[in-house]
């Protein structure tokens, strides 16, 4: 260490600074949140040196300090942002040991390199941070790290000479100085920091250099140019040379420090160090400083505030999306919320289903979602729909549709809800002639144009029929229909199959059916799986007709809508996630042969993918069902899709007004016909074996 006389001598800097622009916390918690995560190892980050002389700021740092490839502003240079996944753990440790540990590593591997790239890579700092991203407070603590047990004496030196100073400004003006700290060489001009230091043996670094002929040249970014204080990033870079520079140990240095006034013109000041006379290396230094004051100057955290400059309806679409990517954190890695996202979902019915699985939809970040509803609120609705109030009921009624579009916009503004009121046609409800024919034609028509815009139905609505025209144009389209159905006390929950969208109407013959891997349970390709109507011998009706009120309305226990659209929600959810996604298979078990052979049901990335549930209140059991598609189906079937392929929108007015020619379509009158005449022979059979034992 260096001796001197008085303390005068001794070479002093200014205290570091940082400043920290809102856009890299604002990065810096979408990068927490979706990739750093649970890792507290840290990240690489790069700061600009500050070229503006006098404003005491050593380094910024902005969103595009989280980017290498970032090239804009002179100088750059690099640091590591350790973030704690707690406020106590980052209240808790060692800041003097975190000071050490840190720059102690920093200089073993700077010391590693053959020689440095850039002398910007010698400014070395560090944030320590808590980022609470419920309430958009980041905590954080930068530190410059600079041994204290290294002292630097300053000597008097004399105005540099006209000669030098021009040449200096000359060399300088040739190029675009992209280092902060350089060499220059009255015979030869700029060198830089590869030019003169390597690593490998750093006894051969300026051996055969004549110091009176070079001067250390430092561009100042943080001290005046009136003040015999240097900056802290000077500290860094005369740490560098004690390690670097054996031989410089001892000897007095000739300093040019360049400050860049706010014309751009520089101003040369002339410095003399002179360096510690002990060789050191960085296990060597045992005491270290760095750690910033805040604006009052105590040495404590500081707090960023961006709630406050945050709007409103950017906080509220993040802390939406907070809770899902706090799944990815530990629970499921894997899960694919852009493509949750990106699913657009049409909801036929804005009743007590329609505003359940709205708000679970909602809840997954669904951000577009339409409904579609020809009712109105009525006084009986707001305590079992949700997203309707008593205000909405009162003087005839709000319509459902754009009320419940409205509430879901009010609760996410980020969202797309659009409420669409709109009669569904139904077989069975003849349209007739006149006004009714036109509204009825319009309305098939804005049905199409739903279903062929959207990727998911959820058939949602209160009667049997109304879901036979959304069931076949999904089935046309190839889109995914969820459905949910209520009793008074169970549920139903279904996926249709699914396959891919065929103009034709062309719908290929269920394969072989072969056990999977999983003993036990026998597999159902999801293009093969029955819809709502497989398992119905006859067309849907008007089933409202000579119906008590009882009848008409959904009476059912208050839960058994949570339950369904819940799961429904989430089956559409898991089904995304499926490398078949739509098209995901279905399980069903076989009889059990053997019971220590059981296994469980083959699952995806959130569990099994059911073809449906079917759940009862009354019992607290739920049973998982898997049939197949019927080769007569009034809805999925090939007769069906091919006749609409071929008839369009005549085929559904013939349905409308004749709900038997679907059983014609399909051939049910056929069967119909042969079971009567099956159970006719069977009768007759019956009587004559009575009729011969009597004789």
């Amino acid at each position: 260490m260096a001796q001197v006389e008085c303390n005068d001598s001794v070479l002093k800097f200014v205290p570091p600074r940082s400043f920290v622009h809102d856009d890299f916390w604002h990065k810096y918690a979408e990068i927490k949140i979706d990739i750093d995560c649970l890792d507290e190892s840290g990240r690489s980050i790069f700061g600009t040196l500050s070229m503006q002389t006098g404003n005491s700021v050593l380094v910024e740092v902005s969103c595009s300090s989280f980017n290498a490839d970032y090239t804009e502003g002179n100088f750059r240079c690099k640091g590591t942002l350790l973030n704690s996944n707690t406020m106590e753990s980052f209240k808790e440790c060692d800041k003097n040991t975190l000071l050490k540990t840190q720059a102690v590593q920093f200089y073993r591997n700077l010391m590693k390199e053959d020689r440095l790239e850039s002398s910007a890579d010698i400014v070395n700092f560090f944030v320590i941070s808590f980022s609470d991203l419920k309430t958009y407070k980041f905590y954080y603590w930068f530190a410059f790290p600079a041994p204290t047990d290294l002292l630097f004496v300053q000597e008097h030196a004399e105005a540099l000479p006209t000669s030098i100073s021009e040449h200096f400004q000359s060399c300088i003006g040739k190029g675009n100085q992209k280092e902060p700290f350089f060499f220059y060489h009255s015979m030869v001009g700029i060198k830089t920091i590869s030019e003169l230091i390597q690593h490998q043996n750093i006894d051969a670094n300026f051996s055969e250099v004549n110091l009176e002929d070079i001067y250390f040249c430092i561009f100042e970014v943080s001290a005046n140019n009136k003040s015999d204080l240097a900056g802290w990033h000077v500290r860094q870079i005369l740490t560098y040379l004690v390690m670097a520079c054996p031989r410089l140990a001892g000897k007095s240095t000739k300093w040019i420090r360049v400050y860049k006034e706010a014309t751009n013109k520089l101003h040369l000041s002339p410095l003399i160090i002179v360096l510690p006379s002990k060789v050191v290396d960085p296990d060597s230094l045992s005491n270290w400083a760095g750690w910033q004051a805040n604006e009052n100057g105590r040495y404590i955290p500081r707090v960023a505030l961006l709630a406050e400059t945050m709007s409103p309806k950017r906080l509220a679409e993040n802390a939406i999306n907070l809770n899902l990517k706090l799944m990815k954190w530990r629970l499921v890695p894997s899960l694919d919320l852009e493509a949750t996202k990106q699913t657009k979902c049409l909801l036929l019915g804005a009743g007590t289903l329609g505003c359940n699985v709205a708000r679970s939809l909602m809840a997954w970040g669904i951000t577009t979602i339409t409904l579609v509803d020809c009712g109105k609120v009525s006084l009986s609705n707001p305590v079992r729909q949700s997203l309707y109030r008593y205000e909405d009921a009162v003087n005839g009624g709000k319509p459902k549709a754009s009320t419940a579009a409205e509430r879901l916009r009010e609760i996410n503004p980020s969202i797309n809800a659009v409420g669409v009121d709109l009669k569904i046609p139904m077989p069975g409800h003849p349209i007739g002639t006149g006004n009714d024919a036109i509204e009825t034609k319009a309305a098939l028509a804005e049905l199409i144009k739903l279903v062929q815009e959207h990727d998911v139905l959820y058939l949602l609505t209160d009667s049997r029929e109304s879901r036979w025209l959304p069931s076949m144009l999904a089935a046309f389209h190839g889109k995914l229909v969820i459905n949910a159905a209520l009793g008074f006390d169970s549920y139903l929950v279904m996926r249709h199959g699914y396959r891919k969208s065929n103009a034709t109407g062309h719908v290929p013959d269920a394969g072989d059916r072969n056990e999977d891997c999983a003993t036990g349970f026998r597999m159902i390709e999801g293009s093969d799986l029955g819809c709502y109507f497989c398992n119905d011998i006859v067309a849907p009706g008007n089933s409202m007709k000579d119906r008590t009120l009882d009848q008409q309305c959904t009476v059912t226990r208050p839960a058994a809508s949570n339950m369904a659209a819940g799961l429904a929600v989430e089956l559409m959810v898991s089904l995304l996630h499926h490398p078949e996604r739509f098209g995901a298979p279905a399980y069903y078990r076989l009889a059990k042969r053997d019971a220590s052979g059981v296994v469980e049901e083959p699952e995806g990335v959130l569990g099994i993918l059911p073809h449906s549930i079917r759940g009862n209140i009354n019992s607290l059991q739920s049973m998982i069902t898997a049939t197949e598609r019927y080769r007569h189906c009034v809805a999925c079937s090939a007769p069906v899709l091919a006749r609409y392929a071929n008839e369009k929108d005549d085929f559904i007015i013939t349905v409308l007004n004749v709900a038997k020619s679907l059983e014609e379509t399909v051939g049910l009158n056929q069967l119909m016909a042969s079971m009567d005449d099956d159970l006719d022979l069977k009768v007759t059979m019956d009587f004559e074996d009575d009729s011969s034992e009597e004789t």
